[in-house]
Order: C-alpha cells, then structure tokens, then sequence
C-alpha cells in the first residue's frame, strides 16, 4: 500500500505539472473567479468549497485519533495544515509513510501533547464540529443541486487546468478517506466495514465521526 500510494502521488503531481489539459493557471479565468470567490456557477463553487470542507475531515479523523502514525514518527498535523492549501498533495505523502501492513493496538494517541488536552483536540473530537461540517457539506450540495446544470461544470473540467486538477484531487481526497476509515476503525475496535462509507464523498466519513464514541 505504501508503495502505491507513492507512486499515485507522484503521478499526480507529475500529471499535474505537464499533461493537465485547459489553460495554465495564470491566464485560468475559472481559477482567478474561485480563488476570489466571484464565481456564479453553483457546481464550480460547491466542490471547490467541499475540498475546503474535507481537510477539516481528515483533520478530525487523523488529530483526534493520533498525531503519529502506529509503529512511525510522522505527526499528521504538517500534512493536515498543508491540506487545507493543497489538498491531496499534502496528504497523500502523509498516508503513504506512515502506511503499514501490521498496526498497533491503539496504545499510542498523543501528538503534540496530549490530545485529549490540547484544544484543537478537543475540537476535532467534538460533535458539534462535525454537525457544523455535515451541515454545510449538505447546504453546498443542495445550492448546486437546486441551481444548476452540472454540464457547465463538466466543460470547465476540459477547458480550465485548475477544475481539472480540483476534481482529480476531490477523488483522491476520497479514495484517502477510506483508507482513514478502516484505520480508525481498526484503532478504536470498530467494524472496518465502517471503511465503505468514505466512498460516499465527505457525507460517509461525516456520519463515521458522528456515531463514533468519545473516549
């Protein structure tokens, strides 16, 4: 799995930086209207705020669990951090070092210093984040649903570089989540059937944290 997870990486960025079709980002007029937030298209909008909304989830999947990876000292929060600005890019290095074929019993769940005492923590574990993220991942969806049709978000796809590696990283972000999955699931004696329900983008691994138990 590390290996593979590598090798995805690098294709990614490989793919990313010379075959990615459509415009270059510095004369990308779709990325320039996202990243100012001027955009009018509903489904343009909607994934670009969800790959917002999908850091937030792997940080209450990975910070609230552990901040290091069972039997590897890789803190998670580095890779958290960087997420939130890019996306798979950021986390898939993360899953691949610290991807092993045996994982422990759960007897290690600090990082940078006790996680049930540090704030972000407690935040991470806290219901309440993931009703809020739950919330706007279904108020987002049900605006683009509702508003428009989403062939114009299909031809931004081929013609903008930016929609086309955001739509990439959306799937990899989602791949990602259900590897998370299984891994907490494992750590906190929990069905890994429970690893199914991150192929249901943000919603599935929303409801994960939802039922899970704080301990």
């Amino acid at each position: 799995m590390r290996w593979i997870l590598a090798l995805i990486w690098v294709a990614f960025i490989a793919y990313a930086w010379t075959w990615v079709p459509g415009q270059p980002l510095g004369s990308d007029p779709v990325f320039k209207e996202l990243v100012t937030l001027q955009s009018k298209e509903p489904w343009l909008l909607t994934v670009f705020s969800w790959l917002g909304i999908y850091p937030a989830i792997f940080a209450c999947l990975l910070l609230r669990r552990s901040g290091k990876a069972r039997g590897s000292r890789v803190p998670a929060w580095p890779f958290v951090l960087l997420s939130f600005g890019l996306g798979a890019f950021a986390l898939l290095p993360y899953f691949a070092w610290s991807s092993q074929t045996h994982r422990g019993s759960g007897s290690e769940r600090l990082s940078f210093g006790s996680q049930r005492e540090s704030g972000i923590g407690r935040v991470a574990a806290h219901k309440l984040t993931h009703v809020v993220l739950l919330l706007l991942t279904l108020g987002t969806g049900f605006y683009a649903v509702t508003q428009d049709n989403p062939d114009v978000y299909m031809e931004a796809f081929r013609e903008s570089s930016f929609v086309h590696i955001m739509t990439i990283d959306f799937v990899i972000l989602t791949l990602l989540s259900v590897i998370a999955l299984f891994r907490d699931a494992s750590d906190n004696r929990r069905s890994r059937g429970w690893a199914v329900a991150g192929v249901i983008p943000l919603i599935g691994p929303l409801i994960y944290l939802m039922t899970s138990r704080r301990d």
